[in-house]
């Protein structure tokens, strides 16, 4: 008898998650633990076991989560069945530009929020919630999955509640605005038990929170960058006519192409342009490349614009190459900068970085560049300082500094277009932006 169709929802190295279609057209979701290693073997069914146990009990306090059908070993492996959500997504698609919410965002957030209270009121300690380990569907329901990890207390303790919602706010905080994120928070504290609820008043409780969840997501993405000098998701290595990287897509001809250019370029540190839309980085030490091309990956996981990582090569001679917009200059013209699109832009820009308490420094050449249409986009950085005295607010001067301006040589109608763009790209609460706009018209 054959076996019924499947399709591969989800697959990595140890576990694997699987759709069977059934001949009467029932579908169900099984999750297959498989180590490779003789010790992950012998866990595998202690996670099975745990995912398993996890879903009935959550099921039978009416938590939103998927009803457990079987748990089974198949093969070798050990495999839980459960229920196929019909026409799901997770927040983590949305949030990646791969789909659009089911319903309206703020909808989306209450009805997360107040799962997220369900499970903690259930004693769920998850360590490793993040945004695709929910499902949400359109006639505007949550579901929470993913549980191999979890286990249940009589009571779940303040710190791990406080761990939970620190990182859930900074796996989404460059995404989402502050409003959707204080309606999340909203809805969890309406829905926890009063007994669970933090010692602190809400307002305070909210804010402390998107203050570590800053610091926490500073920390998340820069300890994401050995994902960018190893062979994996990120990017695939090259040991030919130079060892390096070459980030998933590119066709590596044209990484031994830019290698090629390299060699003839002078020793010294030199950012030029290597095609239309290549910025070729030379001149610079194998440590200082490794970092210019760290930092570029930074930039990006951060949803900054800025040149993204294309290839790195560290022997025989290091260099980098990062892709830049169409028209890319160095903003090195102060009249180029100074027109009233670029520094709108730049104000984004600016205020992008403080939102994140980021502060850039540059490798070789001009930070800031300017592209075919006049938008300021970050060039070659050589590190990302965490600016731990920024609390939320935006430093004006600072920022022009870093372009090379200042606020006194600017026109009153070039202030105010700095201005404008600063109160664009600063995702800040209502209350915050209106503190920000009275600084700025009468500082």
């Amino acid at each position: 008898m054959s076996e019924p169709p499947s399709r591969v929802l989800k697959s990595s190295l140890h576990r694997s998650v699987r759709l069977i279609e059934e001949a009467n057209g029932a579908r169900t979701v099984v999750k297959r633990f498989q180590s490779r290693s003789l010790a992950g073997a012998t866990l595998d069914r202690a996670r099975a076991a745990r995912e398993h146990r996890m879903l009935t009990a959550l099921h039978a306090l009416g938590v939103a989560v998927p009803r457990p059908l079987a748990l089974e070993r198949v093969g070798g492996a050990w495999e839980v069945h459960m229920q196929w959500i019909d026409e799901a997504l997770t927040p983590a698609d949305v949030l990646a530009g791969g789909a659009s919410w089911p319903h309206s965002p703020e909808r989306a957030a209450r009805t997360l929020g107040s799962l997220l209270a369900e499970l903690h009121a259930a004693g769920v300690d998850h360590p490793d919630l993040h945004p695709g380990n929910a499902l949400l569907t359109r006639d505007g329901a949550a579901w929470a999955i993913d549980f191999h990890k979890a286990r249940r207390v009589a009571r779940l303790a303040q710190r791990k509640i406080e761990r939970d919602l620190v990182r859930l706010a900074a796996s989404v905080r460059e995404r989402t605005t502050p409003t959707f994120r204080a309606r999340f928070f909203l809805a969890w504290w309406r829905a926890l038990p009063r007994e669970l609820r933090p010692a602190l008043a809400r307002a305070e409780w909210v804010r402390e929170i998107e203050h570590l969840a800053r610091a926490e997501r500073v920390h998340y993405v820069k300890q994401r960058r050995a994902r960018w000098t190893r062979q994996g998701t990120a990017c695939d290595a090259v040991e030919r006519e130079f060892s390096g990287f070459v980030a998933r897509g590119v066709e590596l001809v044209r990484a031994l192409e830019l290698d090629s250019v390299a060699r003839q370029r002078a020793a010294g540190p030199c950012a030029e342009l290597a095609g239309s839309a290549t910025l070729l980085v030379t001149g610079l030490s194998a440590r200082e490349t490794r970092r210019v091309w760290w930092c570029a990956a930074r930039l990006c996981e951060h949803g900054l614009a800025a040149a993204s990582p294309l290839a790195v090569a560290f022997d025989p001679r290091p260099w980098v190459a990062l892709s830049v917009p169409p028209g890319a200059r160095a903003g090195v013209n102060p009249s180029a900068m100074r027109e009233r699109r670029a520094l709108r832009s730049l104000g984004r820009l600016c205020a992008a970085l403080a939102d994140r308490a980021l502060k850039p420094s540059a490798a070789a050449g001009a930070l800031f560049w300017l592209d075919a249409r006049g938008q300021v986009f970050l060039g070659p950085a050589l590190d990302l300082v965490h600016e731990k005295r920024a609390a939320g607010g935006v430093d004006t001067t600072l920022a022009l500094a870093l372009a090379g301006l200042s606020l006194f040589e600017l026109s009153r109608p070039q202030r105010a277009a700095f201005a404008l763009g600063l109160l664009e790209g600063a995702r800040l609460s209502p209350r915050a932006r209106d503190a920000l706009r009275n600084e700025l018209r009468h500082g």
